[in-house]
């Protein structure tokens, strides 16, 4: 049997604190007690009044790039039901839990939406905003994945104490909003650097080849390309002291689960995703294999950090999985395991690091060095690496 981890931290942030006295109670959180059905009815509720918010300003809340591919009647019938379940949920919070907190305010939000117009909202058509703001990818996103992982956490934890709002996790909360918020912004960082070494050098007979592969090739070379050029790149944040700091942000959580992985300074998002880039545009690859792997991309960065005892056997001798990644953020030993797609390149340049069954005991950084709010995460690792 695998031996069970330490507890987590219990250093809580203002900004949790705050949620915890406006929405928390001290109750128990099991099947039937009232605490699940609250905080699935205040998720989709806040979906839904966030959902409604996209459709009144398209201009402004959408993504360019998504906003004509979206099955409006589909996104429609959606958010109907994604009201409907949000007043069901919060009443059946209220019906069973004696704290009536996160019902009311999933009823609160539903009704929001519903006055806002609900999903017969209308979309004015052809308008356009000089700054679009990625809402759209943010609501998609937040619900999806924490409608999947937020249940399979609670039913098959790791750490069974550490709970769905453990501490720091509206500090990771704010660094996932922000992330799909600006996520325009962000994408034109990362992709300049590519889009220019590749227009000024690319070796055209090779990418003509890459192009003539089967899809399924292409992205096994992506994967590979892409993971030999992240693990220097992140092998070089951990050993060169200006980049720790900013890399050290990711690694100061001190509880793992699927929100955890959007812990990431903004200067490391720019700088590792835009070296990466580099070579797969230089190479050549087809845009349908680049858009797999950016797919398989964001799924193993959140599956890689849940809070559940995922043991693949035989899969995690082929692909990265959640207890070879959980061993990178552990206190000690550390700078093991920084692939991401393929754990025997660790093998290959012998920082790889997987004993028995085992999960780490703590995850975090030795000393706590980092500070637990996002603003001055936001400014810490520059005054680091300033000598401040």
């Amino acid at each position: 049997m695998p031996e069970a981890p330490a507890e987590p931290s219990t250093r809580h942030t203002r900004l949790d604190l705050w949620f915890e006295r406006a929405l928390g109670d001290r109750l128990p959180q099991h099947l039937g007690s009232g605490w699940l059905s609250g905080l699935l009815g205040l998720l989709l509720s806040a979906g839904a009044f966030c959902a409604v918010l996209v459709f009144r300003f398209p201009e402004w809340l959408t993504m360019g790039e998504l906003r004509s591919l979206y099955p409006v009647d589909t996104m429609r019938n959606l958010l109907t039901l994604s009201i409907v379940a949000g007043f069901f949920f919060s009443s059946l919070n209220i019906l069973l839990r004696p704290s009536k907190k996160l019902g009311l305010a999933g009823l609160c939000l539903a009704t929001g939406a519903v006055l806002l117009g609900g999903a017969g909202v209308e979309v004015a058509p052809g308008r356009d905003a000089p700054v679009h703001l990625g809402f759209d990818w943010l609501v998609l996103n937040v619900v999806l994945l924490s409608l999947v992982f937020v249940p399979l956490e609670r039913l098959f934890p790791l750490r069974p104490e550490q709970g769905t709002f453990r501490p720091g996790w509206t500090t990771d909360g704010i660094y996932f909003i922000v992330s799909h918020v600006a996520v325009e912004l962000l994408t034109f960082f990362t992709l300049l650097p590519a889009t220019l070494v590749s227009q000024a050098w690319q070796a055209r007979w090779l990418g003509a080849q890459m192009a003539n592969l089967p899809v399924v090739a292409q992205v096994f070379l992506v994967m590979l390309v892409a993971d030999l050029t992240q693990y220097w790149v992140h092998r070089g944040f951990h050993r060169i002291g200006w980049a720790w700091p900013f890399h050290a942000i990711h690694h100061s959580t001190r509880n793992m689960d699927w929100l955890a992985g959007s812990r990431l300074h903004v200067v490391d998002i720019v700088a590792t995703r835009a070296l990466i880039l580099v070579p797969l545009f230089v190479l050549g690859f087809s845009e349908t294999a680049l858009y797999i792997w950016l797919a398989i991309v964001a799924v193993q960065a959140t599956l890689n950090h849940v809070n559940m005892p995922l043991r693949l056997r035989w899969i995690e001798q082929i692909l990265v999985t959640p207890r070879f990644h959980h061993w990178h953020h552990a206190v000690s030993p550390i700078d093991k395991n920084f692939a991401v797609h393929f754990p025997w390149i660790d093998r290959l340049f012998g920082t790889y690091h997987m004993p028995g069954d085992l999960w780490p005991d703590e995850v975090g950084i030795h000393g706590d060095p980092v500070p637990d709010d996002f603003g001055r995460q936001l400014v810490w690792p520059f005054r680091k690496a300033a000598g401040g």
